[in-house]
């Protein structure tokens, strides 16, 4: 048997016409990575711990704080992620992932009628802003990857 190689079309060569994206966009693009990854993260570990809850005999009262660890290491690869794509002030960059989700669970308590500031709430609120924080923290550690 011949065998037959397939050649590479002329335009292949040739760059593919896409530009390179601009400051803006590729702010934009860390924003929603960042939140996709902590949404990722969050439904991945509550998923998990309803399953440890059904599966195991613990307590009841070990579901709030569970759901809180949850929620800051959510934070926290939230905040590392944001950091990580915008490269600099990453510990701003930290603070503002983990205020989002402070945030947005104030909001949605308040939605629904059920903010209270108790110490627990409060103590929530605080675990969600340095959770993000120390994400950002985190990846300033790392030495930072320049552009290519």
């Amino acid at each position: 048997m011949k065998q037959f190689k397939l050649k590479r079309p002329a335009a292949a060569h040739i760059s593919s016409g896409r530009q390179a994206a601009t400051p803006q966009q590729k702010f934009v693009l860390s924003i929603v990575r960042s939140f996709l990854f902590g949404i990722g993260t969050a439904l991945i570990l509550l998923a998990a711990g309803a399953a440890a809850f059904a599966a195991l005999p613990l307590p009841g009262a070990a579901v709030r704080p569970a759901a809180c660890l949850i929620a800051g290491l959510a934070a926290a690869v939230s905040g590392a992620s944001l950091a990580a794509g915008i490269g600099k002030q990453r510990l701003l960059c930290g603070l503002a992932s983990g205020a989002f989700y402070a945030a947005c669970l104030a909001v949605a308590s308040a939605a629904t009628g059920e903010l209270v500031l108790s110490e627990a709430n409060i103590a929530l609120l605080c675990v969600l802003v340095f959770s993000g924080m120390f994400g950002g923290v985190l990846t300033a550690l790392r030495p930072a990857q320049h552009a290519r």
